[in-house]
């Protein structure tokens, strides 16, 4: 791990939580995540100094991505799986903020064949995100 453990378990200290909040309601609580944000922001100014704009716009540019997403694609992923990605942007840089979203799209994808396989879910059913997203970021911590 080349970050500061603390940040990492902080991060699941959200995530986990979100996604089980997100496994039962199929959606995401929008008031902790806006709770989270700034402490994300002040934690990572703690722990490692104040990035710069520019490098925090580079860290939220997959959560905008992932939100035009769910703007343009209506349905397609939630408007919550991009703000967590903007609060993961907000503790983690760039390249694990990437590599978690993609960890989490595999793990779902993968999740998602074995269901249509089984049986148990239809091509339109939907799923929560947020569990995927959080086991990527578990992931990327022993990276």
């Amino acid at each position: 791990m080349n970050y500061d453990y603390r940040q990492w378990i902080i991060l699941l200290i959200v995530l986990i939580p979100s996604s089980l909040y997100d496994i039962k309601r199929h959606k995401i609580s929008l008031w902790f995540i806006a709770v989270n944000l700034p402490c994300g922001i002040l934690l990572t100014a703690l722990l490692s100094g104040m990035p710069s704009v520019s490098e925090y716009f580079v860290r939220f540019f997959p959560g905008i991505v992932i939100l035009s997403v769910a703007y343009l694609a209506k349905g397609c992923i939630g408007a919550g799986d991009g703000l967590v990605c903007l609060f993961i942007g907000t503790v983690l840089k760039f390249g694990y903020v990437i590599m978690s979203i993609f960890f989490g799209f595999v793990l779902a994808a993968i999740f998602g064949l074995i269901m249509l396989c089984l049986g148990k879910y239809k091509t339109k059913t939907r799923f929560a995100f947020l569990p995927f997203l959080t086991l990527g970021v578990i992931i990327c911590g022993f990276i």
